[in-house]
């Protein structure tokens, strides 16, 4: 009797370490993607490199170009909104929505740990993810609206508005010291 519950036991317990281990490799396997990205600016490039790479991060497609930015955002939309975003002016939709749907496609197309959609964005000279957040929504209202998307027109401006910033940037920061040294070319 002592050696059946012995048995039995011992089943039970084998079963139990298989059930563990089993979950251990199930949830390893799939945290993979989602394991703590190594700190610091050399962690960051790592990241962003593997990350330019990949169609889906986080079980989300992300879009290789504007054009098929413009196909997952048309695909995603709902009819009714998709009417009211169409009928609205450019520059409305351009601030209206910076704050919805932008910040959708900020954090679905990861923005900030860079995804390929967002170096597709940065190799056509736009950098600053505001901009890019509005290049995408005015590019898939001219999209609804029939129009050109003008993709060199809107760059070009993207560009001279991050120079506009950085130069006011520049010129308001405070200077804590100023120190001015004469150098001894020496003899």
């Amino acid at each position: 009797m002592y050696r059946s519950i012995i048995l039995i036991m011992n089943m039970n317990m084998k079963l139990l370490f298989s059930a563990i281990l089993s979950l251990v490799l199930v949830t390893g396997l799939s945290a993979q993607d989602k394991a703590p990205y190594p700190k610091g600016k050399k962690g960051y490039e790592e990241t962003y490199k593997r990350n330019i790479k990949k169609s889906r991060i986080g079980g989300v497609y992300i879009p290789k170009d504007i054009h098929e930015a413009i196909q997952e955002l048309d695909a995603l939309s709902p009819d009714g909104a998709k009417a009211k975003f169409t009928n609205a002016p450019e520059e409305v939709i351009a601030t209206k929505l910076h704050f919805g749907l932008g910040r959708w496609i900020s954090v679905f197309w990861n923005f900030e740990e860079g995804s390929r959609y967002v170096e597709y964005l940065r190799n056509l000279g736009i950098t600053d993810p505001d901009h890019m957040i509005q290049f995408t929504i005015v590019s898939y209202h001219r999209y609804k609206n029939g129009k050109d998307l003008d993709i060199d027109k809107q760059v070009a401006h993207y560009k001279s508005e991050r120079a506009k910033f950085l130069i006011e940037y520049r010129e308001k920061q405070n200077i804590i010291s100023k120190e001015t040294r004469t150098i001894d070319k020496g003899n």
